[in-house]
């Protein structure tokens, strides 16, 4: 199933993205991870889409093909719930959010603060912003991000002769089957004459200015009004092996908590299994007078504090 290519028009640039299942009645608006694109969907969507969903995955700015930030602006981790903002204007409301990664701490982050406009909440790998603030360290945190900020460049000096040589270099940072992650690198990258390059923004590596306290953190996670599902992979990777992760999932408290095996990306490595998982879930969550139907299958992990 090919993707549409969809682009927004925001007072501070074009979000771009793909679409699959256009026209289908029930809508779903996903957000990738940090570094990805909406083409990390490219497995998972057209499941959904056979389902009756139309699923639209954003780039979110300095990622993918969407317009990078301005010339002297960066990368403030709040600055991407404008962004959403700005993409849920083009939504009859309310919508699914299906989330990943970094796009899962961004898109909760909205849904606690619009929840008429999320119908279920769907966050793969990510329970908020990692890593908080951590009391002591404020004046120290922001002096290293602006001395790292201050010589930053925005050209991208390292070229790939073709797309497989930029498929092996992204495998070495994401590993799993090259054909699995080429359609996010693909539209990653820009040719030149050099050759091809990232089109991310290299502001995205940089180092963050300000972060939230954990009890910030938390205080957003326990506002989630509408059904939220939780998906993570087994064992546990490392983007949930951090301390406070118990005191989040209890403070979200999901109403379903699916963990199987597989990496950080599993929604890409195991997007029908995925697929399953988050049909049931909304299946379940929107005929709450049905109440005959099984709940979903929960899948608790060996920290699950519940």
């Amino acid at each position: 199933m090919n993707p549409k290519e969809i682009a927004f028009e925001t007072r501070f640039g074009q979000i771009t993205g793909l679409q699959w299942g256009q026209g289908n009645k029930q809508q779903i608006v996903a957000f990738h991870g940090w570094l990805d694109n909406a083409a990390s969907f490219s497995h998972l969507a057209p499941f959904l889409a056979e389902a009756g969903y139309e699923v639209n995955a954003i780039d979110f700015p300095g990622h993918g093909h969407s317009d990078h930030r301005a010339p002297g602006h960066n990368y403030g981790f709040v600055d991407y719930v404008i962004d959403i903002q700005a993409v849920m204007e083009n939504f009859k409301q309310p919508v699914i959010f299906l989330c990943h990664s970094m796009g899962a701490a961004i898109g909760q982050l909205y849904a606690a603060a619009y929840p008429e406009h999320v119908s279920h909440l769907v966050l793969i790998e990510n329970v908020g912003p990692i890593p908080a603030y951590v009391k002591g360290t404020a004046a120290k945190s922001l002096r290293e991000a602006l001395d790292i900020w201050k010589p930053h460049s925005l050209v991208h000096k390292r070229c790939y002769s073709s797309v497989d040589d930029a498929v092996k270099a992204r495998l070495q940072a994401t590993p799993m089957d090259g054909e699995i992650i080429r359609p996010l690198v693909r539209r990653g990258l820009k040719k030149s004459e050099e050759g091809y390059h990232w089109r991310t923004d290299k502001r995205l590596k940089l180092r963050s200015f300000f972060r939230m306290s954990e009890e910030q953190v938390q205080d957003y996670l326990s506002s989630t009004q509408m059904p939220c599902q939780l998906i993570m992979a087994e064992p546990k990777s490392y983007a949930l092996n951090y301390a406070s992760v118990e005191d989040r999932i209890a403070a979200l408290n999901p109403q379903v908590i699916s963990a199987m095996p597989g990496c950080h990306h599993l929604h890409m490595t195991q997007a029908k299994t995925i697929a399953k998982e988050i049909l049931a879930f909304i299946d379940h969550y929107s005929h709450p007078e049905q109440n005959d139907k099984p709940e979903p299958k929960q899948h608790p992990r060996p920290f699950h504090p519940f």
